[in-house]
């Protein structure tokens, strides 16, 4: 299996971690190309995004309905093991549930979760989308059951920002990513809406980080709270920032704030 995985190194002196972006459903590595692999880069990290199989120019789209979210965690353990030492890993949304399935086996320098899916399920996160947000989560499970060439009559710029971005996002801006989305396994969304039992965060040694968006409203804060309080995890609510924070308007707010945080935790 052919896997994309897309890199930016710093011009200066190189840190001794480098850091793996595992990307959230729906996307590939290119949701990072455009902001945090060459930011993280100019701050000397070598900055490496993984598209999962079926993912992005990841070989396997056909069958992307049969892949596990298993299978996401072995393309992870792949990845990292093409390195010379465990990276730190940066997951979003699904990416973040993968990271939490992947430190129950493997130990990381550490680990930032970004509107994690929390390892207890999306039930409640779903439940109240449905209740607050009727429509969009109608769109999100009508795009995946649509033929990928028929979205642009089935979803509205503004929804899509809804969905998915900070609600000042001009619709240029989501206008430009709107070709990069594309279906993700009904198989792993099974596996992500039902609680990991394996997963047992207060055996987790891995140091954490878990950040969420005001107006996300598919992972809202309060999930983000709880997912960090069940780690005993440092967790920070970025104001005015949607769901996909590294493409959002304000996402160098978020940079800075990760940044900082592997500094003061991770140093070199």
């Amino acid at each position: 299996m052919d896997t994309e995985i897309i890199s930016r190194y710093p011009e200066g002196t190189t840190r001794s971690n480098h850091i793996l972006f595992i990307h959230g459903a729906f996307t590939g590595a290119w949701c990072w190309e455009e902001y945090f692999l060459p930011y993280f880069a100019k701050h000397g990290y070598a900055s490496h995004a993984l598209s999962l199989r079926g993912h992005g120019k990841s070989s396997g789209r056909p069958f992307i309905w049969l892949y596990s979210l298993s299978d996401y965690v072995k393309d992870v353990s792949q990845a990292v093991g093409q390195m010379e030492k465990p990276p730190i890993l940066i997951g979003h949304s699904m990416g973040g549930r993968i990271v939490q399935q992947y430190l129950t086996s493997f130990q990381s320098p550490a680990a930032v979760l970004m509107a994690p899916v929390p390892h207890t399920g999306l039930l409640s996160s779903s439940v109240k989308m449905l209740c607050l947000y009727p429509n969009l989560f109608q769109k999100i499970r009508m795009l995946n059951m649509t033929p990928r060439r028929m979205w642009d009559c089935m979803i509205s710029l503004q929804e899509l920002r809804d969905i998915f971005f900070g609600r000042d996002t001009d619709p240029e801006t989501v206008k430009k990513y709107f070709p990069g989305f594309q279906h993700e396994s009904y198989r792993v969304i099974w596996d992500m809406s039902l609680p990991d039992f394996f997963i047992q965060p207060r055996k987790t040694k891995t140091p954490m980080l878990i950040v969420g968006g005001e107006h996300d409203v598919i992972i809202p804060p309060e999930i983000i709270k709880d997912t960090a309080a069940s780690y005993q995890a440092e967790s920070h609510i970025f104001p005015n920032t949607g769901h996909a924070m590294m493409l959002d308007k304000n996402w160098q707010t978020a940079a800075d704030h990760i940044l900082g945080w592997l500094e003061k935790n991770v140093g070199s």
